[in-house]
């Protein structure tokens, strides 16, 4: 008698967050653009515009036929049970049934059900840039782990462009965010540094997702001026004076009570 595979996926998904815990990361496996519209994780038009404007410039026929594809080589990296025979040739792949794997199923509940969504910019009017977040949170405990998603810079491949993928704990999602708010911008010459921009999006709002926006600046007495603004407050508060490790605690903070609300 063989053993329960949904247990086996349990304990599996379960060793990825004890991993993750250990180690503070773990790497989790590439999805292109038409894997992730075939899954329905293509949800973030906010910074996927590129991604699903190739997806959906395709003809009704294009698309089943890389769908198709894009689910049989999802099969074939192990990431997806496989089907019954001919299932994905016969019928359309809305109505095929193939559970995910746990190394998946962590993108897909990152991508699709996110306590919160971490977007970065480097100054107020400057496009989003690649790496975003995800917050991975259970019902009875809370923020788990954060989905760390890196988008694509180009097209490379027929199943569009690519996104890579870590698993990581909150406690290094935080200290990446401070990496990132510590490190000059790419070509940055003695003067002013514009300020880096962190939005915290909190999705499945009935008036739409609620924001919450840290402007960072270089400077202060204690070495970081940051403005905080959200979308459920009349304004932005008063800046707050504070080092990294303030700020790493008001970001924490404000990741947990997320998780906690998810």
């Amino acid at each position: 008698m063989t053993g329960d595979p949904r247990q086996a996926d349990a304990d599996a998904a379960q060793a990825l967050m004890d991993q993750v815990e250990r180690d503070g990361a773990v790497q989790l496996p590439a999805l292109s653009t038409a894997e992730l519209c075939v899954l329905g994780a293509m949800q973030a038009t906010l910074i996927d515009e590129v991604s699903w404007s190739w997806w959906s410039g395709m003809t009704e026929a294009e698309r089943f036929g890389i769908s198709a594809m894009a689910l049989k080589f999802l099969v074939h990296r192990g990431l997806l049970d496989a089907p019954e025979p001919g299932a994905i040739e016969d019928v359309s792949t809305e109505n095929v049934a193939l559970p995910a794997r746990p190394l998946l199923a962590m993108i897909l509940v990152g991508r699709t059900q996110p306590a919160f969504v971490v977007v970065r910019a480097e100054g107020a009017k400057a496009a989003p840039e690649r790496m975003r977040l995800y917050g991975i949170a259970e019902e009875s405990r809370g923020l788990r782990a954060v989905l760390a998603e890196t988008g694509p810079g180009k097209l490379p491949t027929r199943f569009g462009p690519a996104y890579e993928y870590a698993l990581v704990s909150p406690a290094e999602a935080v200290n990446s965010l401070l990496r990132w708010v510590d490190r000059a911008p790419a070509g940055h010459k003695l003067g002013r540094r514009r300020p880096k921009i962190i939005d915290v999006y909190q999705p499945n709002k009935g008036a739409g997702p609620a924001r919450d926006r840290f402007e960072v600046h270089r400077g202060g007495p204690s070495g970081l001026r940051v403005e905080q603004g959200s979308t459920d407050s009349s304004g932005t508060s008063a800046p707050i004076d504070c080092d990294e490790d303030g700020f790493g605690r008001l970001l924490t903070d404000l990741f947990t009570r997320q998780g906690n609300a998810a």
